[in-house]
């Protein structure tokens, strides 16, 4: 089994967002990882960007079995189809993402922001770098 961790930043809501997610083995080993400037977004579509980027490098690498975090409540249970999605884009993210999960066993589930670290580090990155030009 693969799992990965996925995370959506934006500074202003909307403002200038990123996307942070990586892909590790049972091992803990880095498989890959992204880290990703997005334009401007707001916080919620970020975090969607974030997990469709994971989950089409999984589908990329033939992944059957994939665990998947993130610390964004509103994506993981929309994506899991527990709580509805009243907004027509946010409903295209959604159906990206059930279509990217398609043939692949995932969990997705969340976690506390604090457990999320290290995808929040990597999308906070490519903001960083931005900024400094």
């Amino acid at each position: 089994m693969v799992r990965g961790c996925f995370d959506g930043a934006s500074r202003g809501n909307p403002g200038e967002a990123c996307a942070g997610a990586f892909l590790e083995d049972q091992e803990g080993t880095v498989l890959w990882e992204c880290s990703q400037y997005l334009g401007v977004r707001t916080n919620n579509e970020a975090e969607y960007e974030a997990l469709l980027r994971l989950l089409e490098e999984a589908r990329r690498r033939g992944v059957a079995e994939l665990e998947v975090c993130g610390d964004s409540r509103l994506v993981v249970c929309q994506v899991n189809r527990q709580w509805k999605i009243n907004l027509p884009h946010l409903r295209e993210l959604a159906a990206r993402a059930w279509e990217l999960m398609e043939g692949m066993k995932v969990t997705l589930r969340w976690v506390p922001r604090e457990q999320n670290a290290r995808a929040d580090a990597l999308s906070n990155r490519a903001l960083d770098e931005r900024k400094r030009g």
